[in-house]
């Protein structure tokens, strides 16, 4: 259920960016996924549809990109990536280092249309 908690924090980010917009429509949302999360774009989309149905959101197309993992060794300061560090850093081969990229699910871009109404 971990996919759905993610959702929700989406959602939740989505909905406080909107929330004075009316008299908008949201058309399309980049979503941008980290590497390192263990959920694909199919799932998300599916927890997402299932949350959204019957409100602005619901037709809204979802955009995703996935986000490489960049790690930083904390004795050497190199930079690389989860490929080059199977077996540690690739500079000095220590196995302690910090994330960069790559973790977390994030609001890229929101595309807002405004519906024009009659007075």
């Amino acid at each position: 259920m971990h996919e759905i908690g993610l959702v929700d924090d989406i959602l939740y980010t989505i909905n406080s960016r909107i929330k004075d917009l009316r008299t908008s429509k949201v058309k399309g949302i980049n979503i941008l996924i980290g590497e390192l999360e263990h959920i694909t774009p199919e799932h998300f989309e599916f927890h997402f549809r299932e949350r959204t149905i019957g409100t602005p959101l619901g037709d809204a197309k979802l955009n995703f990109k996935k986000i490489g993992a960049r790690f930083r060794c904390k004795d050497c300061n190199r930079e690389f990536s989860a490929e080059e560090g199977m077996m540690g850093c690739p500079a000095c081969k220590s196995k302690v280092s910090d994330i960069v990229s790559g973790s977390g699910i994030y609001v890229e871009f929101i595309d807002i249309t405004e519906i024009k109404t009659r007075h």
